[in-house]
């Protein structure tokens, strides 16, 4: 028994808001096509908020041309993003350890194209808005396989994977996504809706001056929650997913699934595409929550800067002096803070800090 159309769903349409623009009380905009574009499929007209969060991933060979490989979006201001594995999984190639975090191989290039707000044409990327990932982090499980006689313990991967860049990308050109990284759960039954770019397309010639030629292409697509399966598909799939009736083409991959509080739960993983293209198809979401779960020992948990308590959040270091009260520099690292904290003396200390994203405003975590 199909569900009811995503158009008549009673949460429809979704209210989709970056973390920054929250915060500083922006004007909300629900997830609507335009003109006669269904809701199961529509370009999203977004280039100064949500393009900054949700970003496409691409290879780059030797000669700096570059693929389309899929979606990603960031996790925090410093580099940190989150994709699908089986984006990425090119970048474990040749990487005999493949649990805990690896070192990108040299060769195997893989970039984050950042917002850079409207595009018309052919223009030249500036460097900054090109991020190159240098480390990434994939949940492995083991898994029973009957064909496995070595002894040693067969592991597959979740359907999720943190990529880490080696450098802070430009505050103008990043911003970030609630993420719901714990219950509550998606219900049967529930109206999501998955952001991502299935018709992007860039080339870059051998020549880094030369321009490049981009088609812009971030999509919406409404679905309904029609199956939950908390410990995988089936053997071959143990990925903890969330199924959806709807339509999820190539390229969305990697993309952020948002519940009707406009929080991401998920993120787009496989789909099967409808018979008739006027129906629906099926696609599976990577479950965060049951993904990386909070509260258990695994060997991949969420980066340090995602704030348990508050989706507005995040954390990082800081120096700080509590009476009276100041706070300098906002490093990633406790190394980088303490180093801070011993420059500027008069009772700085290394201290761990939540800053609600978009404003001033911190608070010293426990």
């Amino acid at each position: 028994m199909r569900s009811m159309h995503p158009s008549r769903h009673p949460h429809y349409p979704i209210t989709v808001q970056t973390c920054e623009d929250h915060n500083q009380n922006s004007r909300r905009r629900p997830l609507v096509p335009y003109d006669d574009e269904p809701p199961t499929l529509f370009r999203v007209d977004d280039p100064f908020c949500l393009r900054k969060a949700i970003v496409p991933m691409f290879h780059a060979d030797d000669t700096d041309i570059l693929t389309g490989m899929g979606t990603a979006f960031a996790l925090d201001p410093w580099g940190n993003f989150l994709s699908a594995d089986h984006v990425t999984d090119f970048l474990r190639r040749g990487v005999t350890e493949q649990s805990g975090e690896i070192a990108i191989p040299d060769g195997a290039h893989a970039l984050a194209l950042l917002g850079m707000g409207v595009i018309f044409g052919e223009v030249g990327i500036p460097p900054e808005a090109l991020v190159q990932m240098t480390g990434t982090r994939t949940p492995m499980i083991p898994v029973d396989d009957p064909m496995n006689f070595t002894g040693r313990t067969t592991t597959r991967p979740y359907d999720i994977t943190f990529l880490s860049s080696a450098t802070t990308p430009s505050e103008r050109l990043l911003q970030n996504l609630p993420i719901r990284r714990y219950p509550t759960s998606p219900r049967v039954g529930d109206l999501v809706v998955a952001v991502g770019y299935p018709k992007i397309e860039l080339a870059r010639g051998p020549a880094p001056s030369l321009p490049t030629s981009i088609t812009e292409g971030m999509f919406a697509a409404y679905g309904v929650v029609s199956n939950l399966h908390p410990r995988g598909r089936d053997r071959a799939n143990p990925t903890p997913v969330f199924e959806v009736e709807a339509n999820w083409p190539s390229g969305m991959s990697g993309g952020p699934v948002f519940n009707a509080a406009g929080e991401v739960i998920g993120l787009v993983s496989r789909s099967i595409a409808p018979a008739d293209e006027d129906a629906l198809g099926t696609a599976w979401a990577t479950w965060l929550a049951a993904s990386v779960p909070p509260t258990e020992p695994a060997a991949i948990s969420w980066p340090e800067s995602i704030d348990a308590g508050d989706l507005y959040f995040r954390n990082a270091w800081a120096a700080v002096r509590l009476d009276p009260w100041r706070l300098e520099g906002f490093p990633t690292t406790e190394q980088e803070a303490t180093a801070l904290a011993r420059n500027l003396g008069h009772d700085f200390r290394p201290r761990l800090v939540s800053q609600r994203l978009g404003t001033e405003i911190y608070s010293v975590c426990s």
